[in-house]
Formats: C-alpha cells, structure tokens, sequence
C-alpha cells in the first residue's frame, strides 16, 4: 500500500503545480489545453513508436580513444531540459510535461558539476579518465545520464562538452496500515541544484509516547571538489540496529570519500553515533531493553598503483590498495539480560586489507533499469584481510581471503563469480570458518518488435564450520528465498539455485515503463548436525510486474507473486510482496572499507 500512495501523493502534488504554474503564464498561453491533453494521452494511452534508449553494448573507453593525448582547451558543462537525450546533440522533443518539470525543477549548477569532475583544462586526454569521470556523474543519485562527447577544435587540441540529465529531485512517501498510524517522508535529492539532500520523515502512531516522532537528515556530495560526501542525521524513530531492538534516539555524522577512479591516491571513511533505546510504548521494566552506546567507524586506504602505466602510455588499470579500518561499538549501559546475547555484546576490531583489482567497465542498458545507462565492472578483484577482534571478552584472530570476478564472454553473456573465506584464530583453534561461492550470470539481450528480454540465473553455497559466536544462516535473502518470511529455518549450510526472465516492455503509463518477470528458486538449508545435502528442501516459483519512471528520483517499484510448495513456521504458501527502490545500478565504487568475508 505504501508504494502506490508514494505516487498518487506524487502524481498529485505535480499537478497542483503545474496547475499553478499554468496559471500564472496564462497571458502568454505557452501550453495550450490541447496540447496538454495530447501530452497527457500518449504519456497514458500509447506504446512508444520512436524511443530515444536504444540499446548498445561497448567498452566505456573505446569513443574516447582517438583523441588520446591531445589538450583539453575548454569544458563545457550543458545541463539537459526532461525533453532532451544525452546521445542525441541536436534540438530534443519537449513537450508539455516536460516544460512543468523543467519550471518547477532547479537544475544541477555548473560549480557543482564541476566540483563532481576530475578532468581539468590544460590535461591530456585520458581514455580511460574520461570513461571514469563519466561513470562518475552517472553513480549520483540525482542525475539520470550523462555523455562527455569530445569535439576537435585543432590537430593537437580539444573541447570537452558534459552533457546530463537531472532526474526531477522532489521526492515523497508514505507508509501507512490503517488510520492510526503512518510515516510519511518528504525530500529534495538535489536541493538548489546544489548536489545536497535534504529530508524530513515524520511517524505517527497511536499507541506511542508521544504520539510523533521525526527525523531529519542532510546530505552533501562532493564538498569543495574534495570528492568527500558529508552525511548528518537526527532521528527519535530508529528501529535499532539489531532486529528486535528497542526504538531508539540517534545522533549520526558520516564522512566518506570513495575511491571514485583507479587514479584517485586516498579513501576513506569516518562514522559517529549516539544511540539509546527509548521506551515509546510504555513496555514494563521487566521487558523494555534499557540500553545506551556509542559506535566509532573509521577507514583510510592508499592506491598504490596509480602510476603504473604500459608500454606507449596506455593503462594497465593493474592497481595495488592498502586500508586499514578501526571499528568501535561500546554499550556505556548495556541492557539487563538473563544470558549471552551478541546484538548487545562489545564489539571492536582492528582489520588491515591488500587488494589487488584490474577493472574496467562496459556500458550497456536493461539490466537493473529500463533503459537508462549502466556500467557494468570488468575484471578481478582479490582481498587478504587480517586483524585482532574482540567480541565482548573473547579475543581472536580474523584472516580473510576474497576473490572476484566480473567478464563478458564471445556471445556477450556477463559472469561474475565470488569466492571468500574468513577464519578465527583462538588459542591454536579456528572458529566460525566462513565459506562462500557464489555464481551469477545473465544472457545478452534478446531484442524483438514489442518487447526484449534478458534471461538471468544464480547458483551459490554459504557455510559456516565450528561455528561459535557467529549468527547462523538464514533462508529469507537475496542468496536464500526472498519472501520466505521466517527467521526461524537456520542452517550452517546453504545451496541455492536459481533463474529468472526479464521482459521489458513499450507501454509506458505517465512516463513509468512496465516489465515483466517470471522466477524459479530452490533452496537446501542443512543444520550443523545433518550432511550439506540432508537438509531441507525449499522450492518457489513466480512472476511479476516491474515498473519504474527514469526522470524520478524514485526507485524501481516491483510487485511479485510467489508460490512455496513448501513452508514451515506458518509461513504462507502463496505471498504478494511489493518492494521499491530496488536495486537500479551497479556499484561503481572500486574498494570498500575492510571488513570481514561475507556468507550472507
């Protein structure tokens, strides 16, 4: 229910505006009644004839070759009108709808895209520099697109023109259950054109004390061109960080500057929290977990390989990172507990990480989105990952090991494939061994007149040997079944299988393109006293409807249908979940903070 109040609210409050807006250039009659409506009849009524998202498949680099090592004389920044598409230079179609958004939207300031580019004048060109900086532009939040198309202006000069596209910033949700309760959530992904969020969520609830609750949250991208993200929220509505936790208070600032290129020397991270639970409800004090604590989190990497280059000048993209990470949660007041619980346990590591990674990237389209630019990594990565943790009194060892994968094949299949394991040394024993393999893959895309599609599979094992203090696996995940909503089917072993189909469509409603899916899905979950293939068996079968407006700020919208043969623990044997801000595009960030081997 609270995705489609999401965009009737949305859908709405443009109108209202473009109804104002309307109004006060009546004089001048820019949009005529008919125009409107004809606008409005084809974004309902009709299946695009001519689209703008062709589909293509190249190397990020491979426009920008030609031009390698000429100057770059001058960069241009053009910010794009609803209208217009960033492959195409001449004039775009603009109609009505998109001359409101254009009115009512504040497009993102040159200084800002600037700040967002790390190309300058007077540079050779890069081939490689570019197609990162482009990818860059693209991984925001709050653009939908973006070109840097090169022009020669002499034999041994160039100009640099950044063509983008905004997605319209103003956002609004709300999640409700009934008349006695419900949080909304009002925010602008771009305030000013500034590259800054800002956000406001407000919770009702008739049952709690008092009866509203808030959180605000400011976000700014890139402060100063120092590519370092600044993160501060407020909030008396926090669920917890650990399911079943209290509802609780929390200060929070983060800073983070990602590695945004395989140029880029530093990254690095630093988060702060206050936190304590408090008791909204009126629980007894026999119930209510009373508890208070703090979280340090802070990171700093070096790139080693930055000027490693091949023979001719041209990039290996061979690199080398260092990191090393200092991870704090301290409870000043830990909560009353009859036994050992390790959600409320002291936690500390220290963990030092060498990666080697070679990657590029391709671009491509309909994988996550509907025809928006994707980049998709490829290349290998491998981690080695070591430090002293201490969980609550036991103090340990950690050594991990992480290996990854990405590639496109002869037919133009894409692969990746992960393989990590982590150990915990204590006193000559190892404990809570980690092991994951983990397979995916999806076809090249199958075009026909009405509609293309991409077929999609997955294949993974999750174990956990000696296990001691580490949590269990669980079957409700993306590696497990998504929607099997229990807690209570654990395993130390996990195997799951599985395909889908994803059918992309012409129809399009109010600009949101609508796709189809269908799945199958198997999981074997094995407790510690069984063999891996004695466990239990857990098949599902399904289909769904997808659909998502690029131009919005909004995520994908899914809503899905699925049958479990078999269930357990009063878990339905046919759901409907409706999910949104689904997953939309790769991650472009090369290195992360260490951390411990993943088994999901």
């Amino acid at each position: 229910m609270k995705i489609w109040f999401r965009y009737i609210i949305c859908f709405c409050y443009l109108s209202a505006l473009f109804c104002r807006a309307q109004g006060q250039d009546s004089t001048r009659k820019k949009m005529s009644v008919s125009s409107l409506a004809r606008d409005l009849y084809h974004s309902f009524m009709v299946t695009e004839t001519k689209t703008q998202d062709s589909t293509f498949f190249q190397r990020s680099e491979a426009g920008f070759q030609p031009f390698t090592g000429k100057v770059i004389r001058n960069i241009i920044i053009r910010n794009l009108s609803f209208g217009e598409n960033v492959d195409d230079t001449s004039s775009g179609i603009i109609n009505s709808l998109a001359r409101v958004a254009d009115r009512l939207q504040t497009n993102t300031k040159d200084w800002a895209v600037r700040e967002l580019l790390f190309v300058k004048k007077g540079q050779l060109v890069n081939p490689y520099q570019l197609a990162d900086n482009e990818r860059f532009l693209r991984d925001q939040n709050f653009i939908k697109d973006a070109r840097i198309v090169v022009r020669l202006v002499t034999t041994d000069s160039v100009d640099l023109y950044v063509r983008l596209r905004d997605v319209f910033s103003w956002g609004a949700e709300i999640q409700t259950s009934g008349i006695n309760d419900f949080k909304g959530s009002v925010y602008d992904a771009n305030f000013l054109g500034m590259g800054q969020r800002i956000q406001y969520t407000m919770l009702y609830d008739h049952n709690r004390h008092p009866l509203v609750g808030s959180q605000v949250l400011y976000r700014k991208t890139s402060i100063g061109r120092s590519f370092i993200n600044v993160t501060a929220s407020y909030t008396n509505i926090n669920t917890g960080a650990f399911p079943g936790s209290e509802n609780e208070t929390a200060w929070d600032l983060k800073l983070e500057r990602p590695l945004y290129s395989p140029n880029a020397h530093v990254a690095g991270g630093l988060e702060l929290s206050t936190n304590r639970s408090i008791n909204v409800f009126d629980k007894p004090l026999t119930q209510f977990s009373d508890y208070k604590y703090q979280l340090s989190d802070v990171w700093v990497g070096y790139n080693i390989g930055v000027y490693k280059q091949q023979a001719q000048g041209e990039d290996s993209r061979r690199r080398r990172f260092v990191s090393l990470r200092y991870f704090n949660q301290h409870f000043m007041q830990p909560p009353k507990l009859d036994t050992f619980d390790p959600r409320f346990a002291n936690r500390r590591y220290v963990l030092a990480q060498f990666n080697w990674y070679m990657i590029n990237f391709y671009r491509t389209n309909y994988i996550y989105g509907f025809g928006r630019t994707e980049d998709i990594p490829v290349g290998m990565m491998r981690k080695v990952t070591i430090g002293p943790s201490t969980v609550d009194s036991l103090r340990r060892l950690y050594i991990g090991w992480e290996f990854d994968h990405w590639l496109v094949d002869k037919y133009a299949n894409y692969w990746n494939y992960t393989m990590a394991l982590g150990t915990n040394l204590y006193k000559k024993q190892w404990q809570d061994n980690t092991a994951l393999l983990d397979v995916s893959w999806f076809s090249r895309l199958f075009e026909y007149p009405r509609f293309k599609f991409r077929q999609f599979a997955n294949v993974s094992y999750a174990g956990i040997y000696n296990r001691l203090v580490n949590e269990p696996l669980y079957v409700n995940n993306e590696l497990g079944l998504s929607g099997f909503s229990t807690d209570s089917v654990r395993a130390n072993h996990r195997i799951s299988v599985g395909t889908e189909t994803n059918l992309y469509t012409k129809w399009s409603i109010l600009g949101f393109k609508i796709g189809f899916l269908g799945f199958a899905k198997a999981t074997l979950m094995s407790p510690q006293q069984t063999g891996i293939y004695q466990g239990g068996f857990f098949p599902a079968f399904g289909a769904g409807i997808r659909t998502r407006n690029e131009n919005l700020i909004f995520g994908t919208i899914e809503a899905r249908f699925t049958w479990f043969p078999r269930t357990l623990y009063d878990v339905n044997n046919i759901t409907l979940t409706v999910g949104s801000n689904l997953r939309v595009k790769f991650s472009g960030t090369f290195v992360q903070a260490p951390s411990f081997a993943p088994v999901r």
